[in-house]
């Protein structure tokens, strides 16, 4: 095994702590920047053990260890969780999240942090992020509140003046994930009903209105290549006259 391989980290672990060689604690993964930084995911069945706690050892006896087998790496112990969303904010410690948005089908997270907070949150050159998402799989896009506020406010008077909908409305449908009419049309008025508590009337209404702002842009969309290939047409055909002159 090379040295710089992530699973290297989690032998040198086994080595030092025997909790782990007991199989009471489980490395369930590591990601790793060799030379620079390392962060590993640790968990046991036993809430009587404290696995970051037997991580670490005695006045940090343990982790060091490790930390000068590997020449100095920094290593980030993490808790694992069976709540993906709490597991991502475990990850990019120190820094404080303020919100998780979990996107199921691009297997991606916007994560939330205050203003003061962005910098850490990613880490320097992107660093902590960029282990973050290695360590759990998951693609995670960091913003702070003052980006999202704007994003969102973008996104919400989109909503409102596209979808006749309230305010209040189309924040609970930003927040859903629900930002494009593409998506609320591909909604049935039963699953618009759960997401967000208003009549079923009012769902098939909205996803209607989705619907025809949809064919509008498609039928825009149309026009605009049949105007493109006109002129591409013109041009070729005045090219040729010009070439036969």
């Amino acid at each position: 095994m090379s040295r710089t391989h992530p699973q290297f980290v989690m032998k040198l672990f086994e080595v030092e702590v025997p909790e782990i060689q007991e199989g009471i604690i489980k490395i369930l993964s590591a990601a790793r920047e060799p030379g620079e930084r390392a962060k590993i995911s640790v968990y046991s069945d036993d809430p009587d053990i404290d696995p970051i706690g037997a991580c670490v050892g005695v006045k940090g006896s343990r982790v060091q260890a490790v930390v000068q087998e590997l020449r100095g790496e920094k290593i980030d112990i993490i808790p694992w969780n069976r709540d993906i969303a709490k597991f991502v904010c475990n990850t990019l410690a120190p820094a404080k999240v303020s919100k998780v948005y979990i996107n199921e089908e691009d297997h991606s997270m916007e994560v939330i942090v205050n203003d003061d907070q962005l910098s850490l949150a990613i880490g320097k050159r992107g660093q902590n992020v960029r282990l973050a998402s290695k360590l759990t799989g998951w693609k995670i896009d960091i913003s702070s509140e003052s980006e999202v506020e704007k994003t969102s406010k973008k996104v919400i008077d989109e909503l409102v003046e596209n979808l006749k909908v309230s305010e209040i409305l189309a924040r609970v449908l930003n927040d859903e994930y629900l930002r494009d009419p593409k998506d609320i049309a591909k909604l049935t008025p039963e699953e618009m009903n759960k997401i967000t508590s208003i009549s079923i009337e009012d769902c098939k209404r909205i996803i209607e209105e989705a619907k025809t702002i949809m064919s509008r842009q498609g039928s825009e969309n149309i026009q605009q290549e049949i105007h493109v290939a006109g002129v591409a047409a013109s041009d070729g055909t005045g090219e040729a006259k010009e070439g036969g002159a």
